[in-house]
């Protein structure tokens, strides 16, 4: 299903680039790194199917106010209309 949705990209991307970056510096405070990692690009769809699989359930509405395409429940199913 989430390989069919229609998404707000540059309000995703927005929203992933804040997480990496967030926990970059996590990262780096507990290695004890000064210098930030380069961020390699993330697939969007691939994120989006992760947060909505593992994710709370505030980023899992986060992530679904970025979906453009209607939702429709049906049966205890979400389907894309």
């Amino acid at each position: 299903m989430a390989d069919t949705l229609n998404l707000n990209k540059v309000q995703l991307n927005t929203k992933l680039n804040d997480e990496i970056q967030k926990f970059k510096k996590l990262q780096a405070m507990f290695l004890g790194k000064k210098r930030i990692e380069k961020i390699e690009p993330i697939d969007l769809r691939d994120y989006a199917k992760f947060v909505l699989k593992e994710g709370s359930v505030l980023e899992q509405r986060s992530v679904l106010g970025c979906v453009s395409s209607e939702l429709v429940l049906k049966n205890g199913k979400i389907m894309v209309s």
